[in-house]
């Protein structure tokens, strides 16, 4: 219920959510004839709409996240790489095959740090939420199966944590797998660069050692201000939405105290 709870009022307080929050107000202020408070409450459902699709707030929110773990020069080796799941496409019609589709820089990232000898082992952690998508499988084996197929790394180097449901789920169930297998808890923890704070922050409350490897950045270092910056995209608005998916993250798990 906690699960489904968090999906529902997370959609509801992201900008398109809460637009039509105040669309849906302003209807009922106009049927009750209050005229200038509906005026108002579509006024600011615009406004919210029109500041989160400009790019120049969509840059400042995506890299207030990404900056805080710049990929690494050089990345001392581990026990384990950690890959963290949430870019594979499963084998549902019309794909015959399992896809790598948002955020899949991750995946290819963990590979070369693999490839280059950086840790013995890569633990794939992710499940699946059957209310939002259900499918054969959990995403820790779609990443599996992604990682022998398509790179040859034998099923002996990879470790399949399938129950996790969100970020949190991550630390104690890879927490539970180190500690049943005697493995040192100092890892690479490879994911996307926005998701990165809140990730490195949930593994060392359950005691890893945490090497962050970032991967999938989404915006360089320097943005001109363009006058473009500061016209809609709809790019933008999902920058901007995904962003704000990391930052009410990070408030949820301090609240509960996950953090």
């Amino acid at each position: 219920m906690l699960l489904f709870l968090s999906k529902l009022l997370a959609v509801i307080f992201y900008p398109v959510g809460f637009s039509f929050f105040l669309i849906a107000i302003a209807i009922a202020f106009r049927a009750l004839g209050r005229k200038r408070t509906a005026l108002v409450c579509l006024s600011l459902s615009i406004a919210l709409l029109w500041f989160f699709s400009t790019p120049v707030v969509s840059y400042v929110l995506v890299r207030s996240l990404e900056s805080k773990y710049p990929q690494p020069a050089h990345v001392p080796k581990a026990s384990a790489i950690v890959l963290l799941g949430g870019f594979t496409r499963p084998a549902l019609p019309p794909r015959r095959d399992i896809e790598i589709g948002l955020f899949g820089d991750r995946i290819l990232y963990a590979v070369r740090l693999f490839k280059e000898g950086k840790a013995p082992s890569i633990v794939c952690t992710g499940g699946k939420i059957p209310f939002l998508l259900d499918f054969p499988g959990t995403e820790a084996s779609s990443m599996a199966h992604l990682l022998k197929e398509s790179w040859g790394i034998d099923s002996s180097s990879i470790i399949v944590e399938d129950k996790a449901q969100n970020t949190h789920d991550h630390g104690p169930r890879v927490r539970a797998i180190f500690e049943q297998r005697g493995m040192k808890k100092d890892i690479i923890l490879v994911t996307s660069a926005m998701h990165m704070h809140r990730s490195v922050k949930v593994f060392k409350k359950y005691g890893f050692n945490v090497i962050p490897a970032s991967a999938d950045f989404w915006c360089e270092a320097k943005s001109p201000l363009k006058v473009f910056s500061l016209l809609p995209s709809a790019d933008a608005l999902f920058a901007s939405t995904t962003a704000l998916h990391e930052y009410y993250g990070l408030l949820a798990y301090w609240i509960m105290g996950w953090l």
